[in-house]
């Protein structure tokens, strides 16, 4: 009897113990570290762009600040805040933690905590959009999260955004709760962990109220029960009064069946038809895809032969180390041999063939009529070059705010995601840059009329940078 009493009590004490003890880290220091070495072996022979917008000695700074975080072990979730702040580093928008190609735990990470609100951020304010809790309906400002300012947030998760060079525009687009973006959900989780009783809201009301996570589905659901809808990114033709609207969220149709060159004949013969003389083609949400998409609405829009110059294009190898390829994963594999396609250049990396001068020429029955193109800060890939070219061809004018890309070139085109086998974080890097001759500044397009929402326009209701498009075009 008493030894069994004495064998309950051991137990309850290891109970205790254990209960008071810390967790044991995910990782070890050892597999930790590995996995941002071989981030690290990555980025130096893959990355050609590593050095257009950081130093090597940024580089290797960033990366030692990051070993000596993990000395004693770390999470899954300190990894990839690790790699998406190393990634960030780069300055390139093509450069990154993707989401959509993270390991299954690493999914697990990111869906377990949201916040159940829809936020934009405007004028420097954080406005919700959109609620599934009761206590902040839509249209509330958020004054303060957790103590924090929006200027305080901005400054926390900066160091985490993807952009190319100094395009900040486009790192602070990428806040915002949509297609693109998404960056706050997706860090402010584990960055700040909500509390056991709630993420603390201050809002402009002058209420305090307290929010509990939810994990991406069930804030989806929360939220499209409460009558919330993500933004469409289907293209749509479209008319206010005699103005027609063009929207083309995306260019980015993999294997999805959709045929946009067709859409867009059919819909400048609708236009035709119809005798508009007025148009215009909102691009803002459309971060890029097929570039080919928008050489074909070009066409549409040119009354004379447009080109594009061909550029300089070099890569960091001529073939992929044979120690990183299992680590890799791409969608052609022959972009990890350029035996014979490549030449040694004097400093780092290798010459490829230039891209070729693109020469676009006018659809049968181009546009006639006035063209205004609405661009912002998510143009960063294909959506950048079409605002690069629309501008240097005098196709369209131009309103809105900066792109996101850069004039000096960008990283892309073909791409590899390296899977971290310890934590098993994925980031995305690109394998080719190219490089605009001459001295261009670093910076997206600029727009020709800079127009920006506005909060009081955001709240009502009202598309500020539409309004003033339309607005011009009724000059005409």
């Amino acid at each position: 009897m008493l030894r069994g009493m004495k064998t309950l009590l051991a137990f309850l004490f290891l109970l205790v113990v254990s209960a008071a003890a810390p967790a044991a880290p995910e990782l070890s220091a050892e597999q930790a570290q590995r996995d941002l070495r071989l981030l690290r072996r990555a980025f130096t022979a893959l990355h050609p762009g590593l050095y257009r917008y950081a130093s090597p000695a940024d580089i290797d700074a960033g990366f030692a600040a990051a070993e000596a975080e993990v000395a004693s072990g770390a999470s899954r979730a300190q990894v990839y805040l690790l790699a998406t702040r190393l990634a960030a580093q780069v300055r390139c928008g093509h450069t990154w933690t993707n989401p959509s190609n993270q390991t299954p735990a690493v999914r697990e990470l990111l869906d377990a905590a949201a916040l159940p609100l829809v936020f934009r951020f405007v004028e420097g304010r954080l406005l919700v959009v959109a609620s599934a809790v009761a206590g902040v309906p839509a249209g509330s400002e958020v004054l303060a999260l957790e103590g924090r300012t929006p200027a305080d947030l901005t400054a926390l998760l900066m160091p985490y955004l993807r952009a190319d060079g100094s395009s900040d525009g486009k790192r602070l687009a990428q806040l915002d709760d949509n297609a693109n973006g998404g960056a706050l959900q997706r860090l402010l989780p584990l960055l700040m962990p909500a509390p056991a009783e709630g993420w603390r809201l201050r809002l402009a009301d002058g209420r305090t109220v307290r929010v509990l996570p939810m994990s991406a589905s069930a804030r989806e659901q929360a939220l499209r029960a409460a009558g919330w809808q993500p933004a469409s990114t289907a293209w749509r033709l479209s008319y206010h009064g005699d103005v027609a609207v063009l929207t083309l969220p995306t260019f980015a149709f993999w294997g999805g069946g959709f045929d946009g060159a067709a859409f867009l004949a059919r819909s400048f013969d609708e236009l035709h038809e119809r005798g508009i003389r007025r148009l215009v083609v909102d691009l803002r949400d459309n971060e890029g895809g097929d570039d080919s998409l928008g050489r074909t609405l070009l066409s549409h829009l040119i009354a004379a032969p447009h080109t594009q110059p061909g550029s300089p294009r070099v890569s960091a190898y001529e073939r992929v180390p044979y120690e990183l390829a299992r680590y890799l994963d791409t969608w052609d594999f022959d972009f990890f041999d350029r035996t014979g396609q490549v030449e040694r250049l004097a400093g780092r990396g290798w010459r490829q063939p230039d891209s070729p001068a693109q020469v676009t020429t006018p659809a049968a029955r181009p546009f006639r009529g006035q063209v205004v193109a609405l661009v912002g800060p998510q143009n960063s890939s294909a959506g950048f070059l079409l605002a690069r070219e629309l501008k240097a061809s005098g196709a369209a004018l131009l309103m809105g705010e900066p792109t996101g890309g850069n004039l000096r070139g960008l990283n892309g085109g073909q791409l590899a995601w390296l899977t971290l086998p310890a934590s098993g974080v994925a980031v995305d890097i690109p394998l080719v840059a190219t490089i605009t001759p001459g001295p261009p500044p670093d910076a997206g397009v600029a727009p020709d009329v800079a127009v920006a929402p506005r909060w009081a326009d955001v709240v009502a209701g009202r598309d500020t940078v539409l309004q003033a498009a339309l607005q011009r075009l009724a000059r005409y």
